[in-house]
């Protein structure tokens, strides 16, 4: 077991400098993904670090990928660019929660809960990264209307096709270690109820900001040098919170059809 985490430890220094490196990560988001690291390899090994860094890469990825057309979107977004520490939480931490939880239950009864905590995250930052790129129309979730590309709570079917496909990807990466295609439906059906649910609350509860100055709605509370008001949901709640609601619901759906 101290073997184990010895090499967690390696393993999660080098994906730490090469991602900060590489910008993808923050120095703080460099130093939070060492830790889930060594929590996650040091407690499943290969078994339960395929998926999240299948879910890492190619989620990085996609994020580089029309990065030019995503810029117009920035300030929407209440971050961009390389992930901090709370990023690499929001989407990790669950996962690495369910990964400590083996050293009490049985592994074969939480891995397709933490395949489906990670499926979640791949679905909605899938999601996120195609549907700002492809063409189509974007609605809300709850009003069922037209909104702007970006909008929280909005969806289009190109993000939902592509969040299906990140679910599908964590599903198959962790195939090798249980067997069964109910398990690969329950894991993708999860992942994208997690996605679905984060969309819902990006429409009604995570907090909404207007700008004084140029009137835009953003997720961030300051835009054009001014702090912005808010313009629905709650104050408190952001989208890394979002996110970690997000693959709760994912590993929680897996357990109820499970």
């Amino acid at each position: 077991m101290l073997d184990q985490f010895l090499l967690g430890a390696v393993f999660g220094f080098l994906v730490a400098v090469v991602s900060y490196v590489a910008y993808v990560l923050t120095k703080s988001g460099a130093m939070a993904a060492f830790a889930l690291a060594v929590v996650i390899y040091g407690c499943g090994g290969w078994m339960w670090t395929v998926p999240i860094v299948t879910f890492f890469v190619t989620s990085s990825i996609l994020s580089r990928i029309g990065r030019a057309k995503k810029l117009q979107f920035s300030e929407k977004f209440e971050k961009f660019g390389a992930r901090d520490w709370a990023q690499v939480l929001a989407n990790g931490g669950v996962p690495g929660f369910l990964a400590l939880l083996t050293s009490v239950l049985p592994v074969q009864q939480l891995y397709p809960l933490y395949l489906a905590s990670v499926a979640a995250a791949a679905a909605d930052t899938w999601g996120t990264e195609i549907g700002v790129l492809a063409r189509g129309r974007v609605i809300s979730v709850v009003a069922i209307k037209p909104v702007p590309p970006g909008t929280s709570g909005g969806i289009s079917l190109a993000g939902t096709l592509g969040g299906a496909m990140g679910a599908v990807a964590v599903a198959f990466s962790g195939y090798t270690w249980y067997s069964g295609i109910k398990v690969v439906l329950v894991v993708v059906v999860s992942g994208i109820a997690g996605s679905l649910a984060d969309s819902l609350l990006g429409a009604t509860l995570q907090a909404r900001f207007r700008c004084p100055v140029c009137g835009s709605e953003t997720e961030r509370g300051e835009h054009c040098g001014r702090t912005t008001e808010l313009g629905g949901g709650v104050q408190w709640i952001r989208n890394d919170l979002v996110n970690v609601v997000c693959t709760m619901i994912g590993a929680f759906v897996a357990w109820v059809l499970l």
